[in-house]
């Protein structure tokens, strides 16, 4: 597979990071990162990192941030909800001898995620990516005090109180 070319800011020439590094701040549209469908990422998304090669091997560490728009967890109803995720990770050649084996890491940190590069370009996508997903929130909820949804006639608690009873089961459940 030929190395992506650089159509976009995410990815960088090697050759192009000075020897005291260099800060990458831009913003991606959620386009780009080819999102789960589930997910409402409309906004630009924020990078900032600081790239610093040594030999071969280029360490990013930064931070992503951004606005998702999801359903409330209990009433359903779409909120708007901030993410943010802070990273620290390794860029190392395709053929770096060690990658794949725990005992010749290396200098390589146990805390630093590992990505490769393919020597001519470092391609921050796929890392942006990874961490929009993983740090998209789990649960949002319109607001603290949500009353949801009535289960016997499903209208939201929030705009009108129900008059609905309840099935009385068994308290033990």
């Amino acid at each position: 597979m030929a190395p992506r070319q650089s159509g976009h800011v995410l990815v960088i020439d090697l050759a192009k990071i000075p020897i005291h590094g260099m800060t990458l701040e831009t913003e991606v549209e959620p386009a780009l990162l080819q999102l789960p469908q589930d997910e409402l990422v409309t906004r630009p998304i924020c990078v900032q990192a600081d790239l610093a090669k040594v030999t071969e091997q280029v360490y990013v560490q930064g931070r992503i941030s951004g606005i998702v728009t999801v359903p409330c967890s209990r009433c359903l109803e779409m909120v708007d909800d901030r993410f943010v995720a802070a990273f620290q990770v390794a860029f190392l050649p395709l053929g770096m001898r060690g990658v794949d084996d725990e005992e010749n890491r290396g200098d390589v940190s146990d805390d630093l995620d590992l990505y490769i590069h393919d020597g001519i370009r470092l391609d921050l996508l796929p890392l942006v990516r990874d961490q929009v997903v993983v740090s998209l929130p789990v649960q949002t909820l319109c607001r603290a005090d949500c009353a949801g949804l009535c289960q016997v006639c499903g209208g939201n608690r929030n705009e009108q109180h129900c008059a609905c009873q309840e099935a009385s089961g068994d308290p033990r459940f």
